[in-house]
C-alpha cells in the first residue's frame, strides 16, 4: 500500500521539461539569494529542480522560468517539499495564478499529443 506522501506526489500529472529555472530563497538567514539550475519535470502542482545545493525541505522560494513551448514566463511562490540528496529538489507551488496554471496545463497536453503522434 502506498503512503500518503507517495499518493500526494502523484496527484498531479508530470511532464518532462529541460529548461532553466531561477529561484530565490525567501527565508534564508543570509538574505535572498538567486540560483539558476535546470528543471527535470513539471506539473500544475510543482516542479523538480536538478541541483546539489543543500536546501532543506520547507524552505520557501520564488521560482521563475519560461515554458519552452511558448516562452510564457511563470513566477510562483513555492516551497521545497522534498529533497533527493545530491540529485535535486521537489518544489510545490504555493501561489500560482490562473494564467500560469493554464499555460503549464497546455504545455503538458502538447507533450501528450506529440507522444501520441510519434
Amino acid at each position: 500500500m502506498r503512503s500518503s506522501a507517495q499518493l500526494e506526489r502523484r496527484r498531479f500529472e508530470r511532464a518532462p521539461i529541460t529548461t532553466q529555472v531561477e529561484f530565490e530563497l525567501t527565508n534564508s538567514s543570509s538574505g535572498p539569494s538567486r540560483i539558476r539550475k535546470h528543471m527535470a519535470n513539471i506539473s500544475t502542482g510543482g516542479l523538480f529542480i536538478t541541483t546539489e545545493e543543500p536546501i532543506r525541505a520547507g524552505t520557501r522560494m520564488v521560482v521563475r522560468f519560461e515554458l519552452p513551448s511558448n516562452k510564457h514566463r511563470v513566477i510562483a511562490v513555492s516551497r521545497v517539499s522534498y529533497v533527493k540528496k545530491g540529485i535535486g529538489l521537489g518544489v510545490e507551488f504555493l501561489s500560482l495564478d490562473d494564467e500560469d496554471r493554464e499555460e503549464i496545463e497546455a504545455y503538458i497536453a502538447s507533450l501528450k499529443s506529440m507522444s501520441r503522434v510519434s
